[in-house]
């Protein structure tokens, strides 16, 4: 199925859309896919296991239940610890509450990234190995997670944060319809393409960072939580969104 056709009013009512909850939405889009592109190198590094790339780990589990990859169950406590991140904070998200999706969204995100950086710092990185590394590769991917639920749609259009393999497969299939789609969609479509284009963008930096941070491994997730916290300033007022 394609992207449902981007409207901007229609975008402001809906809480999985970030130009509905987030002023700067495309500074949001960018920012949130570097920070799972950094931390998921930094894990990938440290742990074996990814924290946001969940295909990867489902890759690596079979590579490791074959023998080929001693991580395999950092890559499992991962991927577990992903879905029940996701589960819980949607239905923090959905709950009744005077606090906007988003708002709990958010915090969420950065307090299981703030207590991913503390475990961190205490179990060394995770360079015993062994069940703390497992217990770090858990916690990563928990708080990806939870940031995974923060939006899905930019302006209408199916965007993911952690997801880039999805977003890949978007771009083909707005590109094949921007050349020869109705003239009616090829402009949704260029814009979807742009904005798959800017996340793989952004997630492939915050990579090349996180592999260079590899110097601080200790600081590492507090520097994420630090810059995902700053998506606070970012969120829009109930006022705002009349």
């Amino acid at each position: 199925m394609g992207d449902p056709a981007p409207a901007r009013p229609s975008a402001i009512s809906d809480p999985q859309d970030v130009y509905g909850e987030f002023r700067r939405p495309l500074l949001v889009l960018a920012l949130t896919t570097g920070i799972a592109g950094f931390v998921d190198a930094f894990a990938f590094l440290r742990y074996g296991a990814f924290v946001a790339n969940q295909s990867g780990n489902a890759v690596l589990l079979g590579i490791g239940l074959a023998g080929r990859h001693a991580a395999w169950p950092e890559s499992a406590a991962s991927l577990i610890a992903f879905a029940a991140g996701t589960g819980v904070v949607s239905q923090v998200r959905a709950a009744r509450s005077p606090w906007s999706p988003s708002l709990r969204g958010l915090a969420c995100a950065v307090a299981t990234l703030a207590l991913w950086a503390v475990l961190n710092v205490l179990l060394h990185h995770g360079r015993q190995g062994g069940p703390p590394r497992i217990a770090l590769a858990a916690a990563g991917g928990f708080a990806m997670g939870a940031l995974a639920t923060l939006f899905v749609r930019t302006a209408g259009i199916t965007t993911h944060i952690t997801y880039q393999s999805g977003t890949v497969a978007k771009i083909g299939e707005r590109v094949g319809r921007w050349l020869a789609g109705p003239d009616t969609r090829r402009k949704q479509a260029r814009q979807g393409t742009f904005l798959g284009l800017l996340a793989l963008l952004c997630y492939a930096t915050g990579g090349g960072i996180g592999t260079l941070a590899q110097q601080q491994p200790r600081w590492v997730p507090a520097w994420g939580t630090l810059a995902l916290s700053a998506l606070s300033f970012l969120l829009r007022s109930r006022r705002s969104k009349r």
